[in-house]
């Protein structure tokens, strides 16, 4: 299940954008909203979050100086600010120093908002994809260890599969028949 974080310091914003994407989203994204950053970055620390929707006008930080947090918690969530300003400098500074995915304005067009939370869904989903796929690879070739790829971790429903080895005479990793074929090789 993928998690968004709502931040708005207006209660009735962070409500409205719960309850507009929501319905949007009915299965499959788990949407938890907060009205202060301190609260949302602890929450960040417990559990992984895919994508954050961040306004950028706070009392206490501004959107920018939250996110930048926030990716110190999460490198890989993706960011997205949602502002009534529309100065150049400011959205410069989020794309530059935040590495937001995208800048949203208020008010914002439920289509609008619909289509931009959605491809940063799938964004963040293809990210983890390509980062389990770059981290198996590496385990196959014995530059990753399970480990280092928090296998360790992981319960028993994630693991299973990734932990069965087939090994070779000389102590390789042999690989399954059908990834051998994609890529066109042959086990010797």
């Amino acid at each position: 299940m993928n998690r968004l974080l709502i931040v708005d310091d207006d209660p009735m914003t962070a409500q409205a954008l719960a309850a507009t994407l929501g319905v949007m989203f009915p299965t499959g994204v788990l949407i938890e909203s907060f009205t202060d950053p301190a609260p949302a970055l602890a929450r960040m620390q417990e559990v992984d979050v895919d994508v954050i929707l961040s306004d950028y006008r706070m009392p206490t930080i501004n959107g920018i100086q939250f996110l930048r947090a926030a990716c110190a918690i999460q490198p890989y969530v993706v960011r997205l600010i949602l502002s009534v300003t529309s100065d150049f400098s400011v959205v410069q500074q989020a794309i530059n120093e935040a590495e937001i995915y995208r800048y949203l304005f208020k008010p914002w067009k439920q289509e609008d908002l619909l289509r931009h939370v959605g491809d940063a869904l799938k964004h963040a989903e293809q990210a983890r994809t390509n980062r389990e796929l770059a981290n198996t690879m590496l385990l196959l070739q014995g530059a990753l260890t399970f480990a280092e790829m928090g296998c360790l971790d992981m319960d028993e429903d994630q693991a299973s599969g990734v932990t069965v080895v087939e090994w070779g005479p000389d102590g390789q990793v042999l690989l399954p028949p059908e990834l051998l074929e994609l890529n066109g090789a042959r086990r010797a």
